[in-house]
Order: C-alpha cells, then structure tokens, then sequence
C-alpha cells in the first residue's frame, strides 16, 4: 500500500502534465497569463495567485492579471524589480515559501490595496525560460491548508513556473510573428498604392527621349518622380522629390505634394507661382520635422525651353553630348516646408540637340558601400561623362547596375530617383 505523501505526489504530478498540456496549447498571450495563474492555484491548492513578468529594462515588475479578490485593482500596476519577496526571487533566482508574510521584511514591497483580502502566506518561483533567463515570478496565495505549506511543493510549482515561462516567450514570438505579417501586409498595400503613383507610361514627345525610375530604399519611399501634362498646352512638367525620412510617414507626405502640385500646375502659367503653392500647403499641414526637397521644371516642346525651380533639391545636370560637357543648373531656393511665404525664383535654359537633362535624389551620390565610401558627386559626374553617348533607358539601367555593384550588396541607405530627358534633334 502507497503511503499518504507518495498518492499526493503522484497525483500533483499527473495534474502538473494535465496543466502544463493546457499551459503549453495556448499561444494567445493574454489566454495563457490567465491559464497559468488558474494553473497555479489549482496545483497549489491556495486562494489566489499573481504573475509577475520583467520589464525590457530589468528595472520593473509589472502585474499581469491576478486571481481572486482585488484583481481589477492591482492589474497592470509595477513594482521595482529588486523589492517585494517577487523582486527578491527575480534577483536571487531563488524560490521562496514564507508562511506568515507579515513577519517577512521583503514582504514590504509587495503590491496592496485597500481590500478585505488578506496575503497571509505565499509560495513564489522565479519564471526562468529555455535560455535559463529570469523572465518574472509566479505566486501562488494563501494556502488552503496552511500546514500543507512546506518545501516539497517547490519542485512541482517550478516545473510549472519554467514550463510557463518558455509558454509565455513562445507566445510572445507568436504575437510578433502575427503584428510583422500585420504589418508586411499594410507596407504591401501602401507599396502598390504608391507605385500607383508613379507615372504609368513615358511621354512620347516628338523629338525627345525619356527615361525615369524610382527605387525606395524601404518597401515604401519619401522620393517622388513624375511626368505631368498641362492641359491646353504643349508643356511637360517633370519633377524629382526628396521627403525627409523614409517609410511609410514619408511616402504620405510625398502623396500630398504630388496631389498639390499637379493640382497647381495645370492651373498656372508660371512654375515659381505653382512651387509657392505647393510649399504653402507643405508648410501648413506637413509636422514640424518634415521637409521636402524638389526640382521642378516645364518644358516647352516647341520653343525647347526648361522653366524650372529648385527647392533645396541636388542640382540637376545638362550634358552636353556633342560639346562633351557637363553642367550643373545652379539656381535655386529653400526646401519646402520650412517657412511660408517663401518666394521661389526659376531660370530658364535652352535645349539642344545631343542636350540630356538630368533630374536625381541624393539616393545617388550618397549610395555606400561596406567600407561606408559614398559613391559621391565627383564619381556621379564623371560617369556621366563616360556613359554621354547612352540613350535615356539606357543610362538608366547601367546607371541602377554601376550603384549596385558599387554597393557590394551593402543595403541601400536611400531611395534613387532618375529622370533623363534628352533632346534628340
């Protein structure tokens, strides 16, 4: 015949398999804080029970959701992590059996509320993971039967305590798993709405060649490139723009502007006018630390002619083929954003046959590689000059391939932005 202690431990031990199926089938976090505390009651035997989990910081102990009386009080509050008889556990990775906690000077940290409850002994564990990492502490309160309160059950309260804690990491990776797929599938949808954004088709304008592109650094880019109609007319508008910033914040404030200039554009005669618009509505509604640089111009595509403003944008390059020569277009203004009113002042350059006109973010110039090298302006121009003979689409396509194999499959820092507009005869 068994003896009394060995039927009590055979059975904790079929109920220790019982919970910790229960414990380890349960990936939804908030569910499972509450299966493990229901868990430690039952196995203890007690009145109540309370989890206690770390902070990032190892500086607190925050209460999950406790059982029994008082759980609307205390649920969410904190504690430093080195006090309470929590805090000594979590500090000393040591489990602890205290059988009058009034008497205990640790006791003192612990969490109360003005309450008809009353902790008058406690078991407390430490949650240790797979790692062997002190994760929080698992309580279990006020022993039904006081005398049954003694160092035998520590064995089974800890095997129940690192089984929950490994529950509760999984759990966690389960959550971050679910938010990232979230959170891929949001960066997906702003992407094509984005990419949406970006003109369709090339302009087929007699006697020109156009080539642009745009690749965000991230899944959704703060650089904007387009090709605008002016109704009525026989301009072309054509823009490269750099928001502050990368991302999702970055790439609503470039669909802003895009809304306001084509907004302003097929309305004005004049791009210094359309630009002061812009940066008004940029200004007015755009926050504080977000700024946008842009290079737009018109061209006639009769009298040949490029009207254009630069707000705090790279300076676009004229390269003249047939002259071999390279030219920056060196007027410009403040970023947009900054202040209003700001009055932007254009220029106005001449297109030849052999003329290319070239419009680019700093995505270029300021590409790295792993020994941190930009590529740089220098090295921008003089591949420029080296590829002049190129057409458009082509210039383009060995331009994004040198930056690639200058990079060495370093991460692109930056969106890259092109336009190349070339006057063929």
């Amino acid at each position: 015949m068994k003896s009394t202690s060995q039927s009590i431990n055979i059975d904790q031990l079929n109920l220790l398999m019982e919970l910790v199926g229960k414990i380890n089938s349960n990936l939804e976090l908030d569910k499972l804080l509450r299966e493990i505390m229901d868990s430690a009651k039952i196995i203890m035997d007690t009145e109540a029970s309370s989890l206690f989990l770390l902070s990032d910081d190892n500086s607190k102990l925050t209460l999950t959701i406790p059982t029994g009386p008082a759980t609307a009080e205390l649920s969410g509050k904190s504690i430093p992590a080195n006090q309470g008889l929590s805090g000594w556990v979590v500090q000393n990775v040591e489990p602890v059996i205290v059988k009058d906690v009034q008497k205990d000077s640790r006791f003192a940290g612990e969490l109360s509320v003005s309450s008809s409850f009353t902790t008058k002994d406690l078991i407390c564990v430490p949650l240790v993971n797979h790692n062997g990492k002190v994760i929080g502490a698992l309580q279990a309160i006020n022993k039904k039967n006081p005398e049954e309160l003694t160092e035998e059950l520590i064995p089974v309260f800890q095997t129940l305590a690192n089984q929950a804690a490994i529950a509760i990491e999984n759990a966690k990776l389960q959550q971050q798993r679910i938010e990232k797929e979230l959170m891929d599938k949001e960066l997906e949808v702003a992407r094509t709405i984005q990419s949406g954004f970006w003109p369709k088709e090339v302009p087929n304008i007699p006697n020109y060649r156009i080539a642009g592109c745009s690749k965000p650094a991230k899944s959704v880019g703060g650089d904007y490139y387009d090709y605008i109609p002016i109704p009525g007319t026989n301009r072309w508008g054509f823009t490269v723009a750099d928001v502050t910033g990368k991302g999702v914040p970055a790439s609503l404030l470039m669909a802003t502007m895009r809304a306001s200039l084509r907004s302003h554009v097929e309305n004005n005669n004049n791009v210094g006018d359309s630009i002061n618009r812009v940066n008004k509505l940029i200004y007015e509604d755009s926050p504080i630390d977000k700024f946008i640089t842009a290079v737009y111009g018109e061209l006639d595509t009769e009298t040949h002619t490029f009207n254009y403003v630069n707000a705090g944008h790279n300076n676009p390059y004229l390269l003249d083929v047939h002259n071999h020569k390279l030219t920056q277009l060196e007027v410009g203004g403040v970023m947009l954003g900054i202040m209003d009113p700001v009055d932007f002042k254009g220029d106005s350059i001449k297109l030849y046959s052999g003329n290319k006109l070239i419009l680019f973010s700093d995505g270029i110039p300021e590409a790295r590689n792993k020994e941190g090298n930009f590529f740089s302006d220098e090295a921008f121009e003089d591949w420029l000059m080296e590829h002049k003979s190129l057409s458009p689409s082509q210039m383009m396509m060995n331009l994004l391939k040198t930056i690639d194999n200058f990079s060495k499959g370093q991460p692109q820092s930056d969106d890259i932005t092109l336009i190349i507009i070339e006057r063929v005869q």
